[in-house]
């Protein structure tokens, strides 16, 4: 019989927390808060998952990687005029309140990486492949918003680099659910897995034992 022509599910990969990070894709006020000029309020119902998400892999030390869009001249380019109140009102720039983590949520803790980012992809002009490859990892779990821009466009890149790609539905976050859709098809059709918070804690927790001296590292931008 011929090969499938595309596999799904396990028969592509299994999420192992040994070698599996977490990147937390710009859950910043500019997204989150309410009232923000880029507001996505699916972000803000997602908190429970992200919640579950970072308990698991804080329990089983596994790395965790928190992104922040810096949109600031001359960095962000062509994006300052494709999105006035970013180069007007300084919006998303650094040191502004509208690039700080959103507060009413788990907060990055020490030992817990930050990757400060200037375009969309999370791998772009930064360290994150560093990180991943220091740390041993393999499979990278990506949460936060927005799905179809920053977190879709992290999840393609991380695939280029060989990573597998967890990407939960229901901790991922737009601001239009056709969007969203979309990517979710998308994405685990040619890019990764798409699953559910539960299905993907499930899985991990069937892996016998957390990575053994997982490393502490100093947070990096």
């Amino acid at each position: 019989m011929p090969a499938a022509p595309v596999v799904f599910g396990r028969d592509f990969f299994t999420v192992d927390p040994r070698t599996t990070a977490v990147i937390v894709i710009d859950m910043q006020n500019a997204f989150v808060a309410k009232g923000a000029t880029y507001e996505t309020p699916d972000a803000r119902a997602m908190l429970p998952q992200l919640e579950r998400i970072l308990a698991f892999a804080r329990q089983r030390e596994m790395p965790i990687i928190w992104t922040q869009s810096d949109h600031s001249a001359p960095n962000s380019g062509i994006m300052l005029r494709k999105f006035p109140t970013i180069r007007e009102d300084k919006y998303l720039w650094k040191g502004e309140p509208s690039f700080e983590i959103y507060a009413d949520m788990p907060q990055p803790r020490p030992g817990e990486f930050r990757v400060v980012k200037h375009k969309y992809d999370a791998f772009f002009e930064t360290n994150l492949d560093a990180i991943l490859r220091n740390q041993g990892i393999k499979t990278v779990v990506i949460v936060g918003t927005a799905t179809n821009v920053c977190c879709e466009s992290t999840a393609r890149s991380a695939f280029f680099r060989d990573y597998c790609v967890a990407f939960p539905s229901d901790c991922n976050a737009t601001f239009d659910e056709g969007m969203h859709q979309a990517t979710l098809k998308t994405l685990d059709m040619f890019f990764g897995r798409v699953m559910t918070t539960d299905e993907l804690i499930q899985e991990m927790q069937g892996v016998n034992e957390p990575k053994a001296g997982a490393a502490k590292s100093a947070a990096a931008e």
